[in-house]
């Protein structure tokens, strides 16, 4: 299993770790960021049947003299190191989960070691790495019925995105009309705009609707003790942290989800049916978030903000509506619901595990 570093490509392919290990040994192979969430899975270290290798990447595309250098240098210690591993355990088959990290192993398998390799795909368009893949894969997971670009059909597979076994496991708590609960995170990278902007959004509410507030924000490690105070002096119930480790923890008290649009967290989400406000990364890859949250749209799955033209107001008449009007969030609910049986229906009623699993446990 292979997956560059970011929690939107290891979260996946850990999901469907835990599915595939149980008759087979898995080897993953990332880099230093994706083992940084590894070491999370205290119980998957140290078992006989599970191993990491670490390899070192730098995307092609950065500009500079010497990210041109590391690149080359990376990549020829890279594949020696792969090379290595491919003889020394053979695999059988192989799945990359996307990011650069990918790329090299899975070439390296298919064409000097003859070892199929499947791909995953979390967003609405491929990202690059799979991009790159996907002409030599023996079959494409994607996560929803279409995705850009529209060619491959005869490789891609509709699986939906694997969600991860903590995830599966959460039961929502109703709603205490008295409380809304609202959790904020900015992905699995933080982000300066979450950390700031949403923040006087809430602090600007109508006192009433603050008292019946309670927020989990996910704000960058230099803006905590700002946010802690801002929300304390204009007392708004908060709980504020750098990163939620256990977040389905909040998921299972949450009422509203506001976060950015990766594929990964819309896939939980609308496996959850949670109702969420959707603030696309402006300058993400391709435009990729932009595109992934028009499923949110086009359903009425929630609200999508564009952070350009991000306002206060905008926030602020939200949250005050939910809080005065609860219809929205019932509508939306039942939206998610008709979603997920439609979604289902499509799949045949397989749950992304089983699929991914039918092909790749032989």
């Amino acid at each position: 299993m292979i997956a560059g570093g970011t929690g939107g490509h290891i979260y996946p392919a850990l999901a469907i770790l835990y599915e595939i290990k149980k008759t087979n040994k898995v080897i993953f192979i990332t880099d230093e960021r994706g083992y940084n969430y590894i070491l999370n899975e205290k119980d998957l270290l140290n078992q006989k049947n599970f191993e990491v290798i670490i390899i070192d990447v730098i995307s092609p595309f950065k500009k500079g003299l010497i990210n041109k250098f590391k690149f080359l240098y990376f990549f020829i210690s890279s594949f020696i190191k792969l090379t290595h591993f491919y003889f020394k355990y053979k695999p059988k088959t192989q799945i990359g989960f996307g990011g650069y990290t990918t790329i090299l192993p899975c070439l390296i398998g298919k064409f000097f070691f003859k070892v199929e390799y499947f791909i995953h795909e979390q967003n609405a368009i491929m990202g690059r790495a799979n991009k790159i893949l996907e002409p030599f894969a023996s079959k494409t997971f994607i996560p929803f019925d279409k995705i850009i670009p529209l060619k491959h059909f005869n490789k891609r597979i509709f699986s939906g995105t694997p969600i991860r076994k903590e995830i599966k496991s959460i039961k929502i708590k109703k709603r205490n009309n008295n409380k809304l609960n609202i959790l904020v995170f900015g992905g699995s990278l933080g982000s300066e705009f979450f950390s700031i902007s949403l923040v006087n959004s809430f602090i600007n509410l109508n006192p009433k609707v603050k008292k019946q507030l309670n927020v989990f924000h996910q704000v960058i490690n230099s803006k905590i003790k700002k946010v802690k105070q801002l929300y304390r002096i204009n007392n708004v119930m908060s709980e504020v942290k750098s990163f939620f480790p256990n977040i389905e923890k909040y998921y299972k008290k949450t009422d509203l989800i506001i976060c950015r649009a990766g594929g990964s967290t819309i896939a939980e989400i609308l496996y959850l049916k949670i109702p969420c406000i959707i603030i696309p990364l402006k300058n993400s890859m391709d435009n990729h978030q932009a595109i992934n949250c028009k499923i949110i749209n086009d359903n009425k799955l929630g609200w999508v903000i564009d952070e350009d033209n991000f306002e206060n107001n905008t926030l602020i008449k939200i949250i005050e509506d939910i809080i005065t009007k609860n219809l929205h969030l019932d509508k939306i609910k039942v939206n998610l619901e008709k979603f997920k049986n439609e979604n289902d229906r499509k799949k045949k009623y397989k749950s992304p595990n089983e699929i991914l699993s039918k092909y790749i446990i032989k």
